[in-house]
């Protein structure tokens, strides 16, 4: 029988694709390939701390993992001041740096909070009885009276409650404008840098300018301002940023640390970086 040549054209048989399951050795080498990629990623991307660990004057640590958050802590008149306490909320990490100094967390008279996320405050009361300075507009999300408007920390927080203290258990003092601190010869001077959070704040202690998560460092983009994902308004960042580089004046700043670890030195261009 003669085709008819009217007759629409049978359609060609679709191949289905079929993923083939891969060999356990294959499968097994892959995942070795991937975590020695991570290992030396790791390696390769960890921050230097050699700047600020001057034990047994300061140390410095990190709470585990590559984009892991610093500790720093240093000997003053009176005792001993810390920066930032970390993510680890029995306070290992932060026993561990003071015990390079040969202290205790009851030594600590002092805590200079950069903001209050989460991997920034976790050890608070291991030092509960010390006086916390952080920006006037971070005491509400401290205290756990607001949430963080940054997309990641705020879905953390709902998923996984964080442990925040009750007015009554810590000794708070909010500053919404340039302050000084003095510990005999030593001076830590606080500046509102708002917008990575609205209490967001940088410290300058001995050289080094502590500018919390305002300024941010990834492999790809090096130094650049505030994460948009874990942040408030950077637009506000960067404006904040911009003031900060004119308030410093002429004090001497050495270098310029993230709360992850991350340094360098003030210049042009680092200044310049962090405002894009």
């Amino acid at each position: 029988m003669a085709p008819d040549p009217h007759a629409a054209p049978m359609p060609t048989p679709t191949r289905r694709f079929r993923r083939r399951p891969l060999a356990a050795p294959r499968t097994l080498g892959f995942l070795a390939a991937c975590l020695a990629a991570g290992l030396l990623l790791a390696a390769l991307w960890r921050p230097d701390l050699s700047a600020l660990d001057d034990p047994p004057r300061s140390a410095a640590v990190l709470t585990g993992g590559t984009w892991a958050s610093m500790v720093y802590v240093a000997r003053v008149e009176g005792g001993v001041i810390a920066i930032d306490l970390g993510f680890d909320g029995d306070g290992d990490a932060l026993r561990r740096a003071l015990a390079r100094l040969d202290a205790t967390p009851d030594e600590v008279v002092a805590v200079f909070l950069t903001h209050g996320h989460r991997d920034h405050v976790a050890a608070w009361r291991a030092v509960s009885r010390a006086r916390f300075y952080l920006g006037a507009g971070e005491v509400p999300r401290f205290l756990g009276r607001e949430e963080h408007r940054g997309w990641v920390p705020r879905t953390v927080d709902r998923l996984v409650p964080v442990d925040l203290p009750d007015a009554a258990e810590v000794d708070l003092v909010g500053f919404a404008s340039d302050t000084v601190v003095a510990f005999g010869a030593d001076t830590v001077r606080l500046f509102p840098v708002p917008g990575h959070t609205p209490g967001s704040a940088a410290y300058l202690f001995r050289g080094t300018l502590f500018t919390g998560d305002a300024v941010a460092w990834t492999p790809v983009r090096g130094f650049h301002s505030a994460k948009r994902i874990y942040s408030d308004d950077v637009t506000r960042s960067r404006a904040s940023l911009a003031v900060l580089w004119d308030r410093l004046g002429d004090l001497p700043v050495a270098r310029v640390c993230t709360a992850h670890g991350r340094c360098a030195a003030p210049t042009p261009a680092f200044r310049r970086a962090t405002l894009r």
